[in-house]
C-alpha cells in the first residue's frame, strides 16, 4: 500500500511513470540486496537461538508436526515463542532445500522488505530521492541491523522489527490521512510482530499512544467503530494462536508466562543483567558506531524547520525511539540485538538533519543542477564508506580468531554436509557440553544413513572412533587412552580409541 503511495504520487500528469521513476525505484528495490542476503549461507549455524531454531525447523520440516516445535523429538521448552518464523523457515526449506541460507531466507527479506519500507517512507514524507537513498544507506551499514541475532541469521529480531516498524508506519500514514485501512493494517501487523516474537510485538503501543495524545487524537480514535473492529481483529489472531497452541502443548500459557513475563521484564534471564545505558552504549560503540553523531544532529535540526510536516514526522520517530528504548531499558534481561526495532527510527530523525541543509541550500538559492550535484556527492561518499566497513562483515564473512577456532568443527561438519563426506562410524566429542550448532548437522547426516553420534568425555569407550578439534579434549583424551590418528585436516583430529593407559602412565 505504502509502495503504491509512493507510486501514485512520482506519477507525472499524463498519467505515465517516467523512465527516471522507474530506474530511481529499482535502486532503491537493489540497495539492500547485498548487506541482507550476500554470503548468507557461507557461515555455519551459530549456537544458541539460531541453532535452536534450526533444530526446531528441521525436525518440523521432516514431522510435519507444525503446532508444536521440537528438540530432539520433544516439544521444545526453552523457546516459547510462537511458531511463525519456525513455519516460515520450513517453507523455506522446501524451496531451497535443508541448508543456511533457507534456514536465514525470512530473517533476510525481513530486513530487505524494513529497508524498502524506510526508504519509501522517507521518499514520501521527505520528498526527496537522495534522502531517502542516504536513509537505507546508514540502515544497511550500521551494524545494529545487518549483524548476527537479525538480518544475517536465523533469528526471531528481523522479523519483529520489520513488522513492529510497519505497524508504527501505518498508525502514522492513518492518523494523517485518516484511511481506515492503514489502521487495519496497523492491527495486522502487530498481531504478527506477536506472532513472530510474543510480547516483544507490543512494545511500541505505548509509544504510539503517546504520540496519538501527542496529535490530540486520542478523543477521535476512542470515537471511531474501526478502533474496537481492528482491536477485535488483533485479540482473535493473537489469544486465537495462543489457545490452540495451548490446546497441542498443554502448559504452553504457563510456560510463556515465566519466559516472556518474568524472565525477561522482571527477573535477568540466564545471567544477562545490565546497566540501565546498555543499550546506548551499545548504539554508540557497535550498533550506530560511525554514524552515531547524526541522531543529536538530527534532533537539533527539528527546531530549525520549518516543515510542519516534516516537524511531525520527527516527534512520531521521537515518541517510537525514547519509548521503545526506556522500556528495553528498565527490562531485567538486555540483549544487545533487542534494540534491532529503534534503528529505522533513528533513520528517521537522521533524515532530518540532511532535510534541513537541502531547505538551507533552496533558502539560499542554490541552482538546482549545484543541490543536486552535492546531494549526489553526498550519497557517493556515505555510499563508499559505508561498503568498506559493511564488505568485510558481509562479502568476506570475517570471524575474529576465537569465533573461528570456536566454529571449526561446525564449519567442517558444514563442509562435510554439503559434499556428502561419508562419515559413518564417527563419533563427534566437544567440551562444549550444548552443542546445537553441531548436531543440527549430524541429525542430516543421520538421515542420510550416516551412522554418526555426538558423545561426551565420559561416555567413550574402547574401538570408538572420535573426532574433535579442542586442544583441552585431545590433551584428556591422550591421557586416558592409547590412540591410533586416524584423520588430520583443517584443525580436527580423528581417533581410534585401542586401550586405556594405565594409572602410572596416568600420572
Amino acid at each position: 500500500m505504502i509502495l503504491f503511495v509512493t507510486i501514485k504520487m512520482n506519477l507525472i500528469t499524463k498519467n505515465k511513470i517516467t523512465w527516471l521513476f522507474l530506474l530511481q525505484l529499482l535502486l532503491l528495490l537493489a540497495l539492500p540486496l547485498m548487506p541482507c542476503f550476500s554470503e548468507l549461507g557461507k557461515l555455519p549455524i551459530r549456537i544458541w537461538d539460531e541453532a535452536r531454531q534450526a533444530h526446531n525447523a528441521y525436525e518440523m520440516y521432516r514431522s510435519h508436526n507444525y503446532w508444536v516445535p521440537t528438540f530432539d523429538g520433544l516439544p521444545d521448552t526453552f523457546g516459547t515463542k510462537p511458531a511463525v518464523l519456525i513455519w516460515m523457515q520450513v517453507a523455506s526449506m522446501k524451496l531451497f532445500g535443508v541448508n543456511e541460507f533457507a534456514l536465514r531466507f525470512p530473517s533476510a527479506m525481513s530486513s530487505w522488505l524494513l529497508g524498502i519500507l524506510v526508504m519509501l517512507f522517507v521518499w514520501n514524507y521527505f520528498k526527496s530521492y537522495h534522502i531517502a537513498i542516504v536513509a537505507g544507506i546508514l540502515l544497511f551499514t550500521s551494524e545494529g541491523l545487518i549483524r548476527t541475532h537479525v538480518a544475517r541469521t536465523a533469528d526471531f529480531d528481523a522479523p519483529l522489527a520489520f513488522f513492529s516498524v510497519l505497524a508504527c508506519v501505518c498508525f502514522f500514514v492513518f492518523l494523517n490521512n485518516k484511511k481506515p485501512i492503514f489502521w487495519y493494517l496497523s492491527c495486522f501487523a502487530i498481531a504478527f510482530a506477536v506472532w513472530m516474537k510474543g510480547t516483544a510485538g507490543l512494545l511500541f503501543l505505548p509509544s504510539l499512544l503517546l504520540y496519538a495524545l501527542l496529535q490530540g487524537k486520542v478523543k477521535e480514535l476512542l470515537k471511531s467503530r474501526h478502533t474496537y473492529v481492528g482491536n477485535l481483529i488483533f485479540l482473535v489472531l493473537v489469544i486465537g494462536y495462543y489457545l490452540l497452541r495451548n490446546a497441542f502443548q498443554p502448559g504452553y500459557l504457563s510456560l510463556v508466562v515465566k519466559s516472556e513475563w518474568q524472565s525477561m521484564y522482571l527477573k535477568p534471564a540466564q545471567g544477562h543483567a545490565e546497566e540501565f545505558w546498555f543499550y546506548a552504549i551499545n548504539f554508540y560503540s557497535k550498533g550506530f558506531k560511525y554514524y552515531w553523531y547524526l541522531l543529536p544532529l538530527g534532533i537539533v535540526s527539528i527546531i530549525f524547520i520549518k516543515n510542519d510536516f516534516i516537524k511531525k514526522v520527527a516527534l512520531f520517530s521521537l515518541c517510537c525511539l525514547g519509548g521503545f528504548f526506556l522500556i528495553i531499558s528498565v527490562s531485567a534481561t538486555k540483549l544487545f540485538w533487542y534494540d534491532a526495532p529503534l534503528y529505522p527510527f533513528v533513520v528517521f530523525l537522521c533524515a532530518c538533519f540532511f532535510y534541513l541543509i537541502r531547505e538551507i541550500l533552496v533558502q539560499n538559492k542554490v541552482q538546482l543542477s549545484q543541490r543536486n550535484a552535492i546531494q549526489l556527492f553526498l550519497v557517493l561518499a556515505l555510499g563508499a564508506f559505508g561498503f568498506s566497513i559493511l564488505k568485510p562483515r558481509i562479502l568476506n564473512s570475517e570471524e575474529d580468531y576465537q569465533e573461528k577456532y570456536f566454529y571449526t568443527m561446525a564449519t567442517y561438519l558444514q563442509e562435510a554436509n554439503r559434499k556428502n563426506v561419508d562419515l559413518s562410524g564417527y563419533k563427534f566429542m566437544s567440551g562444549q557440553t550444548y552443542a546445537p550448532h553441531h548436531t543440527f548437522y549430524l541429525k542430516q547426516m543421520k538421515a542420510n544413513g550416516q551412522r554418526v553420534s555426538s558423545v561426551v568425555f565420559d561416555r567413550l569407550e574402547l574401538t570408538d572412533s572420535v573426532m574433535l578439534f579442542e586442544i583441552n579434549m585431545q590433551a584428556l583424551l591422550l591421557q586416558k587412552f592409547y590412540t591410533t590418528q586416524l584423520r588430520c585436516e583443517n584443525d580436527i583430529f580423528a581417533y581410534r580409541l585401542d586401550s586405556l593407559k594405565s594409572n602410572d602412565a596416568k600420572k
